[in-house]
């Protein structure tokens, strides 16, 4: 072997394992380095000899350093290591998310914003004791400027943590509701809508405010503030609470509906609603029925009276009187109605229902001039 080659060695076990760990500081020298305030490069660098300790010591410490640290992208970094050393020593969970959620609500960079969040949601992932403290510091974070996708991903977030920990419900309710009636664009609308449902689901106490929320944004006339998919999302989210509350979403429907819902799309989802649950639930099918044909008085939509029809005759096979749809339905169709499409699908109701029909067709005047 010539001297050039015996000077050609392979690298040691030491060099393999990099200069970072070779380097490594203690933590007390970590947090000496880090109280001379060193420039940016150095700061990172002692944040991430730090972590390699994965312990309570060294979480506490980017804990600190990165509530105090001036630059965005070295705090959001932190969290991701503080992430890291939760997910490696259990025990360091809840100290990370009380660092990172303290940090979030101050955090005024959007980019910085998601990434902690997301750095959440990993650590109660592991660690669902962690959830609430994670899905309060995320629900915060829906009123603050960002735009649709970002609230769409925040409030599915929080529908996971309420998911993981249902003891979180009551703490974001308020959060969630206040970004509901707020939101003006329709994707969010609708996640915020799914949010809302999985507080009703995780915690029955606060299913009445939910669905107070959903009845009023079923109400609201569809304008720019308040986009008609938000009234659709609204509907939704009352039929899935509906699927595990079916008394207490009809009779908030059978309210809406008899004491005037304005809006063609509100009084018409209105409608619909009660029908799916007079066909569901046959307890349901009495107040769904009654309120209908309240309805059926008043409404001035043909369309409409055609599925309140609809809806009496789902009632009627699932338990509610055919007497007394069919006297109404009588009622109704020798007095009031007037247009032909309606007229005919009331009088075949009324003999499936084996009820009689008018002896003489109402006359049905021509329109004015």
């Amino acid at each position: 072997m010539s001297s050039t080659d015996s000077a050609i060695q392979p690298p040691s076990d030491t060099l393999r394992r990099g200069f970072d760990d070779v380097a490594a500081p203690s933590i007390a020298a970590v947090k000496a380095q880090l109280e001379q305030n060193p420039p940016f490069n150095e700061r990172w660098a002692l944040f991430r000899a730090a972590a390699k300790a994965a312990n309570s010591e060294a979480a506490e410490l980017l804990g600190a350093a990165m509530q105090g640290e001036k630059d965005s992208g070295i705090r959001y970094m932190t969290a991701g290591l503080l992430r890291d050393i939760a997910k490696s020593a259990p025990e360091t969970a809840g100290m990370a998310t009380e660092a990172i959620a303290k940090t979030l609500g101050k955090e005024t960079d959007a980019y910085a914003r998601r990434s902690m969040e997301l750095s959440l949601a990993d650590i109660a992932a592991a660690a669902p004791e962690t959830a609430p403290t994670a899905a309060k510091a995320v629900a915060a974070n829906l009123s603050k400027p960002s735009d649709a996708l970002t609230r769409s991903l925040q409030a599915g977030q929080v529908a996971d943590f309420v998911a993981t920990a249902p003891a979180a419900a009551a703490q974001v309710l308020g959060a969630v509701t206040e970004a509901f009636a707020q939101e003006k664009e329709k994707l969010a609308a609708h996640h915020l809508a799914r949010a809302l449902v999985s507080i009703a689901a995780a915690d029955e106490t606060l299913r009445p405010a939910v669905i107070s929320t959903m009845i009023t944004a079923l109400a609201t006339p569809p304008s720019q503030a308040n986009p008609v998919e938000k009234t659709f999302a609204a509907a939704s989210a009352l039929h899935s609470i509906g699927q595990r509350a079916p008394t207490e979403i009809t009779q908030a429907l059978a309210q809406q509906l008899t004491q005037g819902t304005q809006g063609d799309n509100s009084r018409r989802l209105c409608i619909l609603g009660l029908g799916a649950f007079a066909e569901a639930d046959k307890d349901c099918a009495k107040t769904a029925a009654k309120a209908l044909l309240k309805a059926l008085t008043s409404e001035g939509d043909a369309l409409h009276r055609r599925h309140i029809v609809d809806g009496v005759m789902k009632a009627v096979h699932n338990g509610f009187s055919s007497q007394s749809a069919g006297g109404a339905f009588y009622a109704h169709l020798n007095a009031r109605e007037r247009d032909r499409e309606t007229r005919e699908k009331i009088s075949r109701s009324l003999r499936q229902l084996g009820h009689k029909t008018p002896a003489v067709p109402m006359s049905i005047p021509a329109p004015k001039a």
